[in-house]
């Protein structure tokens, strides 16, 4: 039997590689198409928001970033802005993150302005939408953590020149990785943590961060599993962070690259989030009504 040609075996190669290669460009068009989808729809629930009880018109909505330190707070609040607002290149911190220590970076509550971008066709008159997210100080750590903590760090009805606003949902930051010991405590807190925040009306969404700590898909959905019951919600996400030590160069900061899943998880939080301020918002508005 004839051995096949050089020239012949060359060309089912080079079909094999264009091939492989439109499949990964078609991949990567589909996922990039995905996460601009996902950003317009959270910038149409933005728009349809209904104002808050007793305002004139509508505000943006106000969600509560907490967790304990060194668990990826304030890094999911960069992520998420950087997600919203479709940026490229090093990342641009707007909450003040610190390396694993004593102390923390967060002293105060301070309000992040997450601005989402518009889509390519976009009209310059087109109304601007934001998250408000608020980035409280550090949660003690599990061992010490009490009630009144979470009541602290939930704050009062806000108001006034310059205060943060009332929060109307609460993002809860966990990190799956570091010693078991350190996390199995703050799952055991998560029934006190969450009937604090239930008892004020929101809605709780739990992000556990560092995925790539969990080993298995085995040991992922044991850990989703406790974490869903002890906080009694379904909302529970995995995700990586952005963080500022993974574009560390001596010469120039390092562009970051956007990585599919954490940019369409977080964007799939902050969605879920304006659905729950809409929700907060309506009962809100049926208390008021009722008490006239």
């Amino acid at each position: 039997m004839p051995r096949p040609s050089l020239p012949l075996l060359f060309k089912v190669a080079t079909a094999a590689v264009t091939g492989g290669a439109a499949l990964l460009a078609f991949r990567r068009l589909n996922r990039d198409e995905a996460v601009v989808s996902l950003r317009r729809e959270i910038r149409d629930a933005l728009h349809l928001l209904r104002p808050v009880a007793g305002g004139a018109a509508a505000t943006p909505p106000a969600v509560l970033v907490a967790g304990i330190r060194a668990h990826g707070k304030s890094s999911f609040v960069n992520t998420a802005c950087r997600a919203l607002a479709c940026e490229a290149g090093p990342l641009i911190l707007r909450a003040e993150t610190a390396p694993p220590g004593p102390g923390s970076a967060t002293v105060a509550r301070r309000v992040v302005r997450a601005v989402v971008a518009g889509g390519q066709g976009a009209e310059e008159e087109e109304e601007e939408a934001m998250v408000e997210l608020v980035d409280a100080p550090a949660l003690p750590e599990a061992g010490r953590l009490t009630r009144a903590d979470v009541e602290a760090a939930l704050g009062g009805v806000g108001g006034g020149i310059g205060a943060a606003p009332a929060v109307e949902c609460v993002v809860l930051v966990l990190r799956c990785g570091g010693p078991a010991k350190e996390r199995n405590l703050a799952v055991r807190k998560l029934p006190e943590i969450a009937s604090a925040i239930r008892e004020r009306g929101l809605h709780l969404v739990i992000v556990l961060t560092h995925r790539k700590a969990i080993k298995s898909l085995k040991e992922a959905e044991d850990v989703r599993r406790e974490v869903a019951f002890r906080a009694r919600t379904d909302c529970v996400y995995f995700m990586e962070n952005y963080i500022s030590s993974n574009t560390l160069n001596i010469r120039h900061p390092r562009a970051l690259r956007n990585e599919f899943e954490t940019h369409f998880t977080v964007l799939t939080i902050i969605r879920q989030c304006i659905e729950f301020v809409k929700l907060y918002r309506s009962h809100s508005s049926q208390k008021t009504d009722t008490m006239k």
